[in-house]
């Protein structure tokens, strides 16, 4: 039986604004002042992969001090720290005067920040609170940032016509401390801590304390089985296909857009809408709760890999509108979707650690790819290569996401 009043659901809410407002805003501004602050301080465009790529390393490995710190004090405490940590770091950002400054402010002290306190601590509230309804708990979760990054990148435009990008840090570091304090008074971990149970179930239901069929079975393994099975493997190397291309577009997105004659207000347009569409790609990975999921992430991949082949020759503003549509909804279907499969397969006791190591294994590659993309870009004037190599690897990975079903181990 459905609790009406419960408390899962307002927790969803709460893990909508502080994911959402804890990510997007210093996510997506870094990329789309990227040329004001190759401007500022004479930076190369590689140099500005890097630094986003230093920052989304950082975001990854300290995911796994993120699930440390939920495993000995709970989601709450690990949030709070990390947003006033972020907003320490957006706060130096606004005063960097050099390259070294920027991977101290942004991508040591910021990343860190954003990695203990939004992607791991997110989605283990959706799993701790939420079994028969998890897909569409995620879902909510993260709907958060693509509805706050829709919106950040026209603001950010507006903030350059009456200020500068030294301000629009400022506010950034704002809103992050804005969400340290909420989350310190009104988060809580798990449905026990209130008296409830999982979905809202009744204490009394016999049936609470037989484990799902998807996951009864799955919970006697632990962290270091699980690395080492095929399907982590697999679901992995989706993760990966999908986070990659987005982070290189969102660093490099507008640098591209500029390079084939749009100007930074059409950028800034087209990139918004490429966030708001993961929006819907978001609720869309909510259908994980009746149909294998699997499927979704594949059919996701494959919009993400249309998208990004195609903003290779997005010469006119349709096709570009086109194909960030596209990449938006790939991206937001497999970003709901990936939890998923790992809570679904691996169960909810050992999730943390496996979803910890996995972020940190995204990251790591996410790292070189950003710089790579750079690197190419800067040698050849152009990020045409980039964007046919993304695509291809998108598309290989919608076809091993299908060949993760339950191993031996599961069964």
């Amino acid at each position: 039986m459905l609790s009406i009043r419960y408390y899962g659901w307002p927790m969803a809410g709460l893990g909508f604004l502080f994911y959402g407002l804890g990510i997007a805003p210093a996510y997506y501004s870094w990329g789309f002042f990227a040329p004001e602050i190759i401007a500022d301080l004479d930076l190369t465009r590689q140099q500005v992969g890097e630094i986003f790529g230093a920052f989304a390393l950082m975001l990854s490995l300290s995911s796994m001090v993120s699930s440390t710190l939920i495993n000995r004090w709970g989601v709450r405490v690990t949030v709070t720290l990390g947003a006033v940590l972020a907003s320490l770091g957006w706060l130096l950002v606004s005063q960097a005067n050099s390259v070294s400054q920027l991977y101290i402010s942004y991508a040591l002290i910021g990343g860190l920040g954003i990695g203990l306190s939004t992607l791991i601590p997110a989605q283990t509230l959706a799993v701790f609170w939420f079994r028969r309804y998890r897909a569409r708990a995620i879902a909510i979760i993260f709907f958060g940032a693509a509805f706050f990054g829709a919106i950040v990148t026209p603001i950010d435009a507006y903030i350059l016509i009456v200020a500068d990008w030294r301000v629009a840090w400022v506010y950034i570091s704002l809103v992050s401390l804005l969400i340290a304090i909420v989350c310190a008074l009104f988060l809580r971990d798990k449905p026990e801590d209130v008296g409830q149970q999982c979905d809202g179930d009744s204490i009394q239901d016999k049936k609470l304390f037989e484990p799902i069929k998807s996951e009864g079975k799955v919970r006697s393994m632990t962290v270091r089985q699980a690395i080492f099975t095929p399907q982590f493997f697999f679901a992995t190397f989706a993760d990966v296909a999908n986070a990659v291309p987005w982070r290189i577009i969102t660093a490099h997105g507008r640098l591209h857009m500029e390079s084939l004659g749009f100007a930074p207000s059409l950028a800034a347009a087209i990139l918004g809408v490429r966030v708001g569409m993961s929006g819907l790609g978001r609720l869309t990975g909510s259908l994980g709760d009746f149909v294998s999921p699997r499927y979704i992430m594949a059919l996701a991949l494959l919009f993400t890999a249309s998208g990004v082949g195609g903003f290779w020759f997005a010469k006119t503003s349709f096709v570009a509108y086109v194909c960030v549509a596209l990449m938006g909804v790939g991206y937001g279907a497999a970003f709901t979707t990936i939890p998923v499969i790992f809570g679904n397969l691996f169960g909810r006791e050992p999730f943390v650690g496996i979803a910890g190591f996995r972020v940190a294994i995204t990251g790591l590659v996410g790292f070189y790819g950003v710089s790579w993309a750079g690197a190419v870009a800067d040698r050849s004037g152009n990020y045409d290569r980039v964007l046919v190599i993304l695509a291809l690897i998108c598309t290989a990975a919608s076809v091993l996401i299908l060949l993760c079903k339950k191993s031996k181990l599961e069964e």
